[in-house]
């Protein structure tokens, strides 16, 4: 472990300078306020002593067999029961006041006017921990918190020194206000864990995936599992703990082979998914990239009569790629079509979208694709549907018996949570992914890195090589 000391004016300053030269994995040892000299030994000057470490061991080897975080029941997936935490303080500003704005205030204040108790906040928000039930006992509360309140003493009594004296000390007000609402979202987020105490980091990421999207009882689990695996000196730090999640998150995901032909046996496939998602687009991509990359013979049979420019679409993609294709208006049409091109290398079924809650419609669908046994189905879903309407599509779809998940509109959104809830709820392989309107260039066979990537927050152009 490497410890340094850092001299600063103000906390803002002394976190740069840790940041700078010992990375974001650094934390904090300890703070004081020190006295020094000035200039021709004349006054004293008033700076914050910060002492900061970070450990220089190797990282350790990433568990990779036996882990998984999909469930096999569903009741496993209600997730924790919330402990009802006294909203009086949800959010502090800089002057420790409560505020319902959950946006911190950032106004400067004027250096002359009377400065408020800065440590109200504080008092506040512990106030809401005691108040808040836990599993542990109350040795087991006080033992933990010891060095936090003892941190936070030091901070206060930083601050009253600080007041004291004609110092400006508005950047420090800022800086524990923001402090203070973190502190309050640590104890917050412990609920979820049945108030099993989480490293800052381990919270950090379990944070983000809720923000992202991801079922709350997912991205509880991911971190739960990285607590009980990693090493207690590595539950801190940052690039450990986003190493070993995404390998959890990577070997979550199954991915569907990459179409392989065999002369003489065609290969069926139909899109199935809501309105709006982006089924014929995809099709067109597909047969474009089979035709082109793959040099197969391809078909393409459209159900969608409901839209006529949705076939008019498709005609079009077909002329421009020498595609041949036939409209099916019903059952036998479409059993005929089927026979007929038996001997081509891939037949796409592009069917019409319906609304899942659309009774009449998901019959219609699943009787036709109920007769041939030998298609494979593909559900598309758009990566902009929010999580409560995926949950409903991917429930009311599953009558049809979906094979594969197609995701599709990457480019549109930036968090992708709600994607990886699905795949790990249906357990079914992704086949394709695309990311644009160009066909057949904003396509791609799905791969485990890329969804992981996203998953784990980041963005599509920096893992697609575009930037960061």
């Amino acid at each position: 472990m490497k410890i340094k000391k850092f001299e600063a004016a103000s906390m803002k300053e002394a976190l740069e300078k840790i940041k700078e030269e010992m990375g974001s994995d650094a934390f904090i040892l300890g703070t004081k306020q020190i006295s020094k000299k000035g200039p021709l030994g004349f006054g004293d000057r008033k700076f914050l002593q910060v002492t900061a470490a970070i450990e220089e061991d190797d990282a350790p080897a990433i568990e990779g067999a036996g882990i998984d975080i999909r469930q096999d029941k569903e009741e496993a997936w209600s997730p924790v029961e919330p402990v009802d935490i006294p909203m009086s303080a949800p959010t502090y500003n800089a002057s420790g006041r409560k505020q319902a704005n959950p946006k911190m205030e950032t106004r400067n204040k004027s250096a002359t006017a009377p400065q408020p108790s800065i440590t109200a906040g504080f008092e506040a928000v512990f106030e809401a921990a005691r108040a808040t039930p836990r599993a542990r006992s109350e040795s087991q509360d006080q033992s933990e918190s010891r060095p936090l309140r003892q941190e936070i003493s030091e901070i206060k009594d930083l601050v009253r020194d600080l007041g004291s004296h004609s110092t400006d000390i508005t950047p420090l007000q800022k800086d524990l206000g923001e402090l203070k609402s973190l502190l309050y979202n640590v104890i917050r987020n412990q609920t979820s864990f049945g108030g099993k105490s989480m490293t800052p980091t381990l919270l950090s990421f379990y944070q983000k995936f809720k923000d992202s999207g991801m079922d709350e009882a997912l991205a509880s689990k991911l971190v739960q599992i990285a607590d009980e695996k990693l090493e207690d000196r590595d539950k801190n730090n940052e690039s450990k703990v986003m190493r070993y999640l995404l390998a959890m998150i990577r070997q979550s995901i199954d991915v569907a082979e990459p179409f392989s032909f065999k002369k003489g046996k065609g290969k069926v496939v139909a899109l199935i998914g809501p309105t709006g998602v982006g089924k014929t687009t995809t099709l067109a991509k597909l047969a474009a990239w089979s035709s082109i990359q793959s040099d197969a013979d391809v078909v393409l049979i459209t159900l969608d009569t409901y839209r006529i420019a949705a076939v008019d679409q498709l005609k079009t993609y077909a002329k421009i790629m020498e595609i041949p294709i036939q409209v099916a208006l019903n059952l036998n049409e479409m059993r005929q079509a089927i026979q007929f091109h038996h001997d081509k290398s891939l037949i796409l079924i592009d069917t019409a979208g319906h609304s899942q809650r659309d009774e009449v419609s998901m019959n219609n669908l699943r009787t036709l694709l109920a007769d041939q046994s030998d298609i494979e189905v593909h559900l598309v879903l758009s990566a902009t549907t929010k999580s409560s309407d995926l949950n409903d599509i991917v429930a009311k779809f599953e009558q049809l018996n979906p094979d594969r998940l197609i995701f599709t509109k990457l480019d549109e959104t930036t968090t992708y949570g709600p994607l990886f809830s699905q795949i790990v709820k249906t357990k079914k392989p992704v086949s394709f992914l695309t990311m644009g309107q160009n066909v057949p260039e904003d396509f791609e066979f799905a791969s485990k890195d890329l969804l992981a990537g996203l998953f784990m927050g980041k963005s599509l152009t920096g893992l697609k090589g575009g930037g960061k």
